[in-house]
Parts: C-alpha cells; sequence; structure tokens
C-alpha cells in the first residue's frame, strides 16, 4: 500500500525555502521516495505577508508530482481586519475543512506536526477526522526558550506559558511517535508526558543540502566574498543562528570583545537574521568590536557550507541543525554544555565544551585553538568524522523507514 504523509512546519515559508536553498530539507520529507505523496503545510505563512495576499484562502502550490505546499493565511477577509481574533479563526477554520478534504481524497497515512502548541492542536483535529497516526518532532527545550525570554513560546497566539504546558502535556501524551531531534530533545518529550516507549530520534543529517557533505575544500571559491567581508587571509570565528534570545548570540560578541583584550587579532562572522539584529549590532558597537564582527543576514546553504572551512572555529552558544553543518565544515567547535550540543561537541575531541553563560570560558577555548593550530587540526577533522557516523543520511532515512513502517502497519 502507498505510504502517504501530511507534515505541518512552521519554520519557514515556499518562498523562504526557495530563497535560502533549503530545498534539501524540504525534498527529504518523501524519505527517499518512500512516502508517494508528500503535503507540506504552514498554516501561518500570511504572517509573513504584508500585502492583502495575507487574507483569503488558502494557497496551493506545486512542489513536484508527488509534493504540494499548502500554506494557510492569517484572516478570511481584509474587511474583517478589524476582528483579528475572528479572522483568523475563520481561515484557519477553512484551512484544517480543506486538508481534511485533500487528506480523504489522497488516502494520507500518517500526520507529522513540528510542535506541540500550535501544530499540536491542528495535528490532533486532523487525526481526530483521518483516524490515521500522529507523530511529532520535538526540536526545541521548549522551557528554556521560555525561560530566556521571559514569554510564552508563541506569545501571540496563547499569551501565557502555563496555557502552553497544558497544551504540550495532552499533545505530547497522544501522539503516536514522538521524535526529538536528539537525544537531549526527545527526553524533553518524556519528561512531559510523551510515553518513553512511543519516543526515538530523528536526526538533522538528512535535512542538510549535499554540499555540506561534500570535503570541506571541494566546495564553491569564496575567496571574493572573503575579500568583500574584509575577512581574506583573517582569523575568524564564525556562528549560525536565528539572531533571537535563546540563541544567545550576544556571548558570540562577548567573546569577541574578549579575545581582542588579550590582544588577539581575531573577526567574527554571525551567519543568520532575526528580530534583535539592531540590537546585537548596537552591541558590538558600545563593546567597539562593529569593525570586526560581519553581519551576514540569511544566506544561501551551497555559501554556508563554502564559507565555514575557512573559519579557524565555530562559536556555538546555542546551534541546532547549524551546528550539523558547522562540524562537517572540519573546522573546530566551541560552545555551551546546553540543550543537545554536549551530542556533538566532546571536550578535548571534537572541540572544547564549557559551562552554560560562561563567555569568558568560551573565550578561553577559542584563544586555545587559535594558537595551537596542531590541536585545532585534529579537533576539526573529528568533528566531521564524528558527524558522518551519527548522522549519515542514509542510516537516517532507514531508520526513518523503519519507524513509519511500524506505526502505520500498527495502525
Amino acid at each position: 500500500m502507498a505510504k502517504k504523509l501530511i507534515t505541518f512546519d512552521m519554520s519557514f515559508t515556499y518562498q523562504m525555502i526557495k530563497e535560502r536553498q533549503l530545498n534539501t530539507a524540504l525534498i527529504s520529507r518523501n524519505l527517499d521516495n518512500y512516502f508517494s505523496k508528500v503535503i507540506s503545510v504552514h498554516p501561518l505563512s500570511g504572517l509573513f505577508d504584508n500585502s492583502a495576499e495575507k487574507y483569503g484562502f488558502p494557497k496551493i502550490l506545486d512542489v513536484s508530482p508527488d509534493h504540494i505546499f499548502v500554506e494557510g493565511k492569517i484572516g478570511i477577509s481584509r474587511w474583517l481586519g478589524w476582528i483579528p481574533p475572528l479572522n483568523l479563526i475563520l481561515a484557519q477554520t477553512v484551512l484544517i475543512y480543506k486538508l481534511i478534504i485533500i487528506s480523504k481524497r489522497e488516502g494520507i497515512s500518517v500526520i507529522k506536526i513540528g510542535d506541540p502548541y500550535y501544530l499540536g492542536i491542528m495535528g490532533l483535529i486532523l487525526k481526530f477526522f483521518l483516524k490515521i497516526p500522529l507523530v511529532i518532532r520535538v526540536c526545541f527545550r521548549y522551557d528554556e526558550i521560555a525561560k530566556k525570554t521571559g514569554k510564552a513560546v508563541m506569545p501571540k497566539l496563547f499569551r501565557f506559558r502555563w496555557i502552553e504546558k497544558k497544551i504540550e502535556k495532552y499533545v505530547f501524551k497522544r501522539c503516536d511517535l514522538i521524535a526529538g531531534a536528539n537525544l537531549d530533545n526527545m527526553n524533553y518529550g518524556i519528561e512531559n508526558g510523551a510515553p518513553k516507549e512511543k519516543c526515538t530520534t530523528f536526526r538533522y543529517g538528512n535535512l542538510l543540502d549535499p554540499m555540506h557533505w561534500k570535503e570541506p575544500f571541494d566546495r564553491l571559491d569564496v575567496s571574493e566574498d572573503l575579500k568583500r567581508l574584509g575577512l581574506e587571509n583573517q582569523i575568524f570565528l564564525c556562528t549560525i543562528a536565528r539572531l533571537e534570545p535563546m540563541k544567545y548570540v550576544e556571548h558570540v560578541i562577548f567573546t569577541i570583545e574578549e579575545l581582542r583584550k588579550r590582544k588577539i587579532d581575531i573577526f567574527g562572522l554571525i551567519i543568520g537574521d532575526g528580530s534583535l539584529r539592531k540590537e546585537f549590532e548596537d552591541l558590538a558597537k558600545s563593546k567597539g568590536v562593529f569593525d570586526r564582527i560581519k553581519f551576514a543576514g540569511n544566506c544561501k546553504q551551497e555559501w554556508i557550507a563554502s564559507i565555514l572551512p575557512h573559519a579557524s572555529l565555530i562559536l556555538s552558544p546555542h546551534m541546532g541543525r547549524g551546528l550539523t553543518e558547522a562540524a562537517l565544515s572540519g573546522v573546530p567547535l566551541v560552545g555551551y554544555d546546553y540543550d543537545w550540543q554536549r551530542e556533538v561537541i566532546i571536550n578535548d575531541k571534537t572541540g572544547y565544551l564549557v559551562k552554560h553563560e560562561k563567555w569568558h570560558a568560551m573565550a578561553d577555548a577559542a584563544e586555545d585553538l587559535i594558537k595551537d593550530r596542531l590541536k585545532s587540526d585534529i579537533l576539526g577533522k573529528n568533528a566531521r568524522l564524528h558527524i558522518i557516523d551519527m548522522m549519515h543520511p542514509k542510516v537516517l532515512n532507514d531508520h526513518e523507514k523503519k519507524s513509519y513502517d511500524a506505526l502505520i502497519d500498527y495502525s
């Protein structure tokens, strides 16, 4: 029997995926053709649209003959814009109704969601009407996000963290498979109601652009880009992160400031964008290192993969998929013992792991690697080999296929 998937994810709209060359992350949803049909859904893509297009009926885009992308709106009509809650409820009701119709017509086998909050609610609604298994991929230790920001994870939707916690526990208990992006995220699910016997890991490796898997210096020539950034023949550290509170990017700036105080001729490259970019730029100016830190913004995957091997080290206060990409560049890692990072950063093997939020210790480790190039080269090569062993796409695909086989056959 053909296996078909409907998957909910609010990380990127279809336009963002195309602009940032995240096609592999999208195409890989069919698990190397394991699923003969994939329906990808971003229920709130209208949030990223400032035109009248954010209102109306769901938009259906053809990714390929066996893959469609459905984008939901934040309102059914601009005339109801003065009553946002009602407008949103109407638009999302239309979206859910349409998804149920499409899913029944296509014979969808399984539902997959990317968070236990808004997508959790949508997943449970579809599970009720379709009577098929529900899988959740847990990508964060959400309590830490709330702790860092002092707000709910999705404050515009739920306002209070205690409301989210009740939804989270309800969703985790009712999912048929709970897959952490790593062991730490899987354990978060267990700590918050997920039955342990239904838990596993679906790691990042099969989501990465193929360029990251190439040998570090068999990638694109970025010498002109390095010259444009002022990083040609310079010692620089790099981080890849959304510029949001939970990523601790300010600690990268503190570390560079500290290394400069130690008379180390160091630069920094921050890849990524977010709501705090202006705040971080102002922080760099106040610390006197703005001319030393290059804010690259959101970049295409081929460029990221090709620039990383030229860094002297990767600084990771808190990275997700980007930490996997960074390790594959053959550059040593320095990061906090936080969230899942200890699974990649192994002391004296792939880099240095230091106590969370102790950026002075991060500066010490960075200084050690900058001054000891032999050790740096060894740790960088080890980091790449470690990720190849842990996250080879074929191994991950085979594991996910077996997990879905057991789930679908049982149902």
